[in-house]
């Protein structure tokens, strides 16, 4: 016999049938649609079915109502399931998960899985007392009762904090760590792989936006648990990302993070990336690794562990699957992962591994590749490779540069591909760094690659690549400085870029270059005539203000060279130099050395008496002569010497 609950919750349905009934009886529903019409006459007499067979503990109208809610649409069946919670549904239910035998117990957890789908029914499953009960079947010996108990707890606790609190607060998180523990050791059949699959179905949906389990020993066993699922099921396509989703809502708070990173997953999520087959699963997990990379200690902890070389194999098996419309994504974002990973300091020398590293290798072939997505990681990847001298150069004598130039040939112009120059003017910025690689970049054509570019080049993230490359390549390089310095397009278009205010990098680049064409040029006339035509000597003397001592210093040296012809001394007058400079030098943060090269430019003016009464001011001579008491002999001795001719 069932208990006097669940005889009382059966009259309560039956007065819901009666109501239906009664609407059908006085026709009162004429203005219902015509399914929900049969809907209510099969409902009527499922209801009826149900009180009837309750004193038999019969389960055949639990199995009824579920097939009939399962044959609803989703919003019939919502409209449905919200009436029959307001009816009073929920007790008969739970007075079900509490009877006598597992049958019954399953299918009555099982309707309040059905109803739990429905957003609007969860919190009448959470306040009707539900949870603990079925916190507490999940331990039944039973597979189907503990499966039923754990699927219906999942879908409470979907995208419903309440739900979430409430399992938490009915021991639910140990339950549920305990019913992972036995359901990992079950045979492969069927039913027991359900039960593993609803069971992290369950675990993702409590760990969604729930800061912590408030347990960290807890956790850390979770996480070893998690371990051994990935450990054995990785080929599986369901539980692998529920697991992987999982981990990722853990990383996700300071705590699971550190115990995640401190068990080390490496060598779990290696063996998923290597045998599993769904592209969904892959994906989540190159997610789930780009999440925990986020520090050097994770990316060398993943270089290390084999990440790069199996996240190589899944490139290469979405690249030689081209069919597939999810391949280009998981391309993608594998292909971001190394680079990633690059970023780090120590994981970017064992990948490298003195260039011989076999990803390394394979990078380099990436730059060849007829995909896009490969050829821009593998240029990333390189500028990555390229943060020290010594590798530098050794990529230089193995030919890197040459191929990022090659590719860039075919690119240098203003319908290139946006990225793709980006990518490449980024390694090859840092592979010119190195004294040793400049003449071999030019030797190899640089220049006659790059120069065209800066008159077709509109966009200002890759003209700001193209600037630095530029001014890298020219230091110390008297003839490539000159056949920049003479080129006039070249030059024109440097002096426009200098006025730009869409784009300070861009703007403090172009000066930067300027100035470094006249430091380079070894004084050459042409270049120093060409310079000042285009007029270049305002921009520069609007570098002198800048915040950066770096940029002052360099702006000074070039200004006091370009001062040293007649044309440059005769632009001085038309610029805002005595305005600029008083400013420079009453600067308390300044170095001795940069004072020294200020006023040796103010120095290089002397000789053209016009220039020296076209920049003088009261501003400017008190400065100079503040500056006769300076601490500092050279800069004692250079103000001393400006004093008389400025007053």
């Amino acid at each position: 016999m069932l208990s006097a609950t669940l005889s009382i919750t059966l009259e309560v349905l039956y007065d819901i049938a009666g109501i239906w009934s009664t609407l059908l009886q006085k026709s009162l529903c004429e203005h219902l649609p015509q399914h929900w019409i049969l809907l209510a006459e099969d409902l009527t007499a499922s209801l009826e079915k149900l009180r009837v067979a309750s004193a038999e503990t019969d389960c055949e109208p639990f199995e009824k109502l579920i097939n009939r809610l399962h044959d609803l649409g989703v919003e019939d069946g919502g409209n449905v399931c919200e009436e029959l919670v307001s009816g009073g549904v929920l007790p008969l239910a739970l007075a079900a998960i509490q009877g006598p035998n597992d049958d019954l117990q399953a299918k009555g957890a099982e309707l309040v899985a059905e109803l739990a789908k429905v957003e609007n029914c969860r919190l009448g499953c959470v306040t009707g007392g539900l949870v603990p009960i079925l916190v507490d079947k999940m331990s039944s010996p039973s597979t189907k009762v503990s499966l039923q108990a754990c699927r219906a707890l999942g879908n409470i606790c979907y995208e419903h904090d309440g739900g979430r609190v409430s399992v938490m607060e009915s021991g639910g998180a140990s339950q549920l760590l305990g019913l992972l523990q036995r359901a990992a050791q079950l045979s492969d059949g069927p039913e027991d792989h359900q039960l593993r699959l609803v069971a992290t179905g369950f675990l993702l949906n409590l760990l969604n936006s729930y800061d912590t389990m408030q347990d960290q020993s807890m956790e850390a066993e979770l996480v070893e648990v998690l371990c051994r699922y990935l450990d054995k099921f990785a080929e599986d396509e369901d539980i692998p990302t529920h697991v992987l989703l999982s981990l990722t809502c853990m990383a996700d708070t300071e705590v699971g993070r550190g115990l995640v990173v401190s068990k080390d997953v490496t060598p779990q999520l290696v063996r998923v990336l290597r045998i599993n087959e769904s592209p969904e699963v892959i994906e989540t997990c190159l997610e789930l690794i780009t999440n925990l990379a986020e520090t050097e200690c994770v990316k060398t902890q993943v270089a290390q562990g084999g990440v790069c070389e199996a996240v190589v194999e899944v490139v290469r098996r979405n690249r030689d699957a081209p069919n597939s419309d999810l391949s280009p994504p998981i391309i993608k974002t594998a292909t971001d992962l190394i680079v990633y990973i690059l970023v780090g300091d120590e994981s970017m020398g064992i990948v490298y591994s003195g260039g011989s590293g076999p990803v390394y290798q394979e990078l380099v072939e990436w730059l060849t590749s007829k995909l896009e997505d490969l050829q821009i990681a593998g240029a990333l990847a390189m500028g990555n490779f390229a943060r020290s001298d010594a590798h530098c150069i050794q990529m230089v004598q193995n030919g890197i540069a040459e191929k990022l130039l090659k590719v860039l040939c075919s690119h240098n112009s203003g319908e290139g591909d946006i990225r793709l120059q980006h990518a490449l003017l980024s390694a090859l910025r840092n592979l010119s760094i190195a004294k040793e690689n400049k003449p071999v970049l030019i030797a190899q054509g640089a220049l006659d690659v790059l120069l065209p570019m800066v008159a077709t080049v509109e966009t200002f993230p890759v003209v700001f690549k193209l600037l630095a490359t530029l001014r890298m390549i020219i230091d110390g390089q008297i003839q490539a400085a000159v056949k920049v310095g003479v080129d006039q397009a070249v030059v024109g278009r440097l002096v426009g870029w200098c006025s730009t205010t869409d784009h300070p990098g861009v703007q403090g680049e172009a000066s930067r270059l300027l100035a470094w064409i006249i430091k380079n040029c070894d004084g050459d006339v042409a270049v120093l005539a060409s310079l000042v035509a285009a007029g270049c000597v305002e921009p520069l003397v609007l570098m002198l203000g800048s915040e950066h001592a770096v940029m002052v210093s360099e702006a000074a040296l070039a200004l006091s060279l370009a001062f040293t012809s007649v044309p440059g001394r005769e632009a001085a007058g038309a610029t805002k130099l005595k305005e600029v400079v008083p400013f420079v030098l009453k600067n308390p943060y300044l170095p001795p050395e940069i004072l020294c090269n200020v006023l040796s430019m103010l120095t290089a003016l002397l000789p053209l008496e016009s220039a020296v009464e076209a920049i003088k001011s009261e501003d400017l001579a008190a400065a100079v002569t503040t500056l006769t008491t300076h601490a500092h002999e050279d800069v004692k001795r250079l103000a001393e010497g400006l004093k008389d001719k400025l007053q």
